[in-house]
């Protein structure tokens, strides 16, 4: 995904608005939101850690929680958002996978 417009099969970025369209129509995804689409998008069937999403929209290092792992919580909301904003145009959608334990990916399908 290389150029201004990023297409992703009907995910289409729009990096330097920070906006997304799915299917032609606008999700409205704030900043944080958009960072974890766009980063799981970029890899597509790439299994990406719930650690390495919490500090791509918090920062590096960041602790959440007493115990630690507070980060996975609010990675699993920040997922739940981004699905439910993305089901209200398409009730089928199912691009964002979890890797239980782990963390999330991008659908890989048809080569998109």
């Amino acid at each position: 995904m290389q150029d201004d417009n990023q297409r992703r099969g009907p995910l289409k970025l729009y990096p330097d608005r920070h906006r997304a369209n799915w299917k032609g129509r606008e999700v409205s995804l704030t900043l944080r939101e958009y960072a974890i689409v766009e980063q799981l998008a970029q890899q597509p069937g790439r299994d990406l850690q719930y650690r390495s999403l919490y500090d791509l929209v918090r920062g590096s290092g960041f602790s959440a929680g007493n115990d630690g792992n507070g980060y996975q919580t609010n990675v699993r909301a920040f997922i739940k958002r981004i699905r439910r904003k993305f089901r209200d145009i398409d009730p089928d959608f199912n691009a964002i996978e979890n890797y239980p334990r782990f963390g999330y990916r991008w659908r890989n399908t048809n080569g998109h």
